[in-house]
């Protein structure tokens, strides 16, 4: 589907801000036949609140109504029956520029505060494509770690969770699955052996899987602008930062600073934030931190080899704990103390027999085979969670033996949701022609160049962790694409947090964050592995995060030691989860996993 001629896309290369509310009332004004609403009234603090709830996914009674209106919601769960959260949705204009083209619906579940409120915080759990409403009722511990003084806000981005409209291209989640299944979008692209990179057979294979992957995102592509429509437009990280500056003055009135905390994307969106509107914004803490440069600057199938830069790093702490622990607790090692090349070389060994033979697994929750590729992908993804390293080598050990069911039922429990291209696709820099739309042999070149000089093992496996690419099929463009500059003076210093050992969003990209904003940021370093600080449990960073929303801002390269190890036994890790701490940790890491 061809982008509408109607559409205007902008290239921000500064700090900008939506039309005013005056310039906002006579768009109103002009088209108030077709949008039905007083943009006056919208622009108020002062919102209408509907007093029936409605339930979320039907979404026909929220299009009528004005932006600013919120709408009660029935809480989808509450687990942990926390009397303080509340659940709704706001309507905001579906395009700050073009009110003409009607409202959506923003989905959010609230942790209320508990003493005198400062404000409200927003909070997003990465993906793109993870619910922050969801994170909100799963985590009343967030309380503990952000402050009681704060109403904590946990919302669902645009074409995300229970905001409307969702990004839905497929008619239902069996349909996806089948599109996805068995393919390298499951199964991740397969490196026939790591040992020379330079081989010619390993790049004609490359190719081979990469035409795969390009024809399954053009099916992907045209499939959603047949469903979407111009929908896809307005799903991009700008839009959020709309979002959020619009909801900002709904719940806490005209002129309230922004606040806010986010994890892995949710680190892109909070340097989004910043940047775009500097002066809006009062606490913001980024942790696990994406280069938000090359998201807005480099078309996304070169992303990987930045994300794996520290991939290295954390597999040879994994293979050193896994040696030091022993085959009880880690049972790809055959003794404590092995050499750590000898696990390794085990674990290849198996990657390369996959590489030829995958292994049949016929009693996995869905019946099927495990590839090269789809084990040293979930090898990745486990490095992300290192409370899962006793968990995963089990697995692991499991399929070396030959039996991939729990590997497989990993790997298909990923999902493959297009939701994440529906952000993707309209932050990353869109092709100037046909002519520059990526080949297989391109895609290839990229993969290798990322095993060279990014990390050699998982160069090629961020495929089913992050699964991103073929955005030169996207058929819309948005109304707005972020570029930079990164460099924003604030009043108050961004807290980035980022882990000496984080396998895909490595800890120089907190560094390259902190050091664009060097009088606007401090950077608080925890000493351990994992995909964000929340991977283990530091008392430190908790106390420093905790403080830093109470007006303590730490100094610059700040710190941080994790509490526990990570090949833990089972009995000492029940013994230590007693505190609010640990119990926080403990909820968030699955939340965020679950989400």
């Amino acid at each position: 589907m061809s982008i509408k001629s109607g559409a205007h896309a902008l290239e921000n290369n500064a700090p900008t801000r939506a039309p005013s509310r005056h310039t906002r009332y006579l768009y109103g004004v002009v088209l108030l036949a077709l949008a039905c609403f007083s943009l006056s009234d919208w622009a108020s603090p002062t919102t209408s609140i509907l007093s029936s709830q409605v339930s979320w996914p039907d979404s026909t009674l929220l299009y009528h109504h004005k932006p600013g209106t919120v709408i009660p919601a029935v809480c989808p769960e509450n687990p942990y029956n926390n009397p303080n959260l509340d659940c709704g949705s706001v309507i905001v204009p579906k395009d700050y520029f073009n009110t003409s083209v009607g409202v959506s619906s923003v989905a959010f579940g609230r942790i209320k505060a508990t003493k005198p409120k400062k404000g409200s915080v927003f909070i997003n759990p990465g993906g793109p494509g993870g619910s922050g409403v969801m994170l909100a009722l799963r985590t009343p511990l967030l309380v503990d770690i952000i402050g009681p003084e704060w109403d904590i806000i946990g919302f669902d981005p645009r074409g995300i969770g229970y905001t409307r409209p969702a990004t839905e291209c497929f008619s239902s989640h069996d349909e996806m699955t089948l599109f996805n299944a068995n393919t390298v979008i499951e199964q991740g692209i397969t490196v026939s052996s790591i040992k020379n990179t330079t081989s010619s057979i390993l790049r004609d294979e490359l190719v081979i899987q990469f035409r795969q992957f390009l024809a399954l995102k053009e099916s992907q592509a045209k499939l959603c602008g047949e469903v979407m429509g111009d929908e896809l437009k307005y799903m991009g990280t700008a839009n959020v930062v709309r979002d959020m500056d619009f909801m900002s003055e709904i719940f806490d009135g005209e002129g309230a600073k922004i606040n806010y905390w986010g994890g892995s994307y949710g680190s892109i969106l909070g340097a989004y934030l910043v940047n775009m509107l500097p002066e809006r914004v009062g606490y913001a803490v980024i942790d696990g931190i994406a280069d938000p440069v090359a998201w807005a600057n480099e078309p996304s199938h070169k992303w990987p080899a930045n994300w794996v830069a520290h991939a290295e790093k954390t597999y040879d702490l994994f293979l050193n704990d896994c040696s030091a622990a022993g085959p009880a607790l880690c049972p790809i090692s055959e003794y404590k103390g092995e050499p750590i090349g000898d696990i390794e070389a085990r674990l290849e060994a198996f990657f390369n027999t996959l590489a030829v033979s995958p292994l049949p697994v016929p009693f996995a929750n869905r019946p099927g085979f495990l590839t090269s590729g789809a084990a040293r992908n979930l090898l990745l993804i486990f490095l992300q969670r290192p409370v899962l390293w006793v968990e995963a080598t089990h697995s692991l050990a499991e399929a070396i033996a030959g039996n991939g069911t729990a590997l497989h039922n990993y790997m298909t429990q990923r999902g493959g949701s297009v939701t994440r291209l529906g952000v993707t696709c309209i932050d990353s820099p869109p092709p100037r022609s046909y002519k520059d739309f990526p080949t297989p042999e391109d895609l290839a070149e990229e993969g290798l160049r990322a095993l060279d000089e990014a990390s050699i093992h998982f160069g090629l496996s961020t495929g089913i962790s992050e699964p991103d690419g073929g955005c030169q099929f996207w058929p819309v463009k948005g109304p707005e694409r972020f570029t930079g500059p990164w460099n924003a003076t604030l009043e108050h210093p961004m807290l980035i947090v980022s882990n000496t050992h984080d396998p895909i969003t490595p800890m120089k990209s907190g560094l390259l964050v902190n050091s664009l904003m060097p009088n606007s940021s401090v950077m608080l370093i925890q000493n351990g592995p994992g995909h964000c600080s929340l991977a283990m449990k530091s008392t430190c960073t908790i106390k420093t995060v905790r403080d830093y929303f109470s007006g303590i801002v730490p100094k610059n390269g700040t710190i941080c030691e994790v509490d526990n190890k990570t090949f833990q036994d089972p009995d000492e890790v029940a013994a230590t989860e007693m505190s609010i701490e640990a119990r926080a940790i403990k909820q968030l890491q699955q939340a965020f996993w679950s989400i």
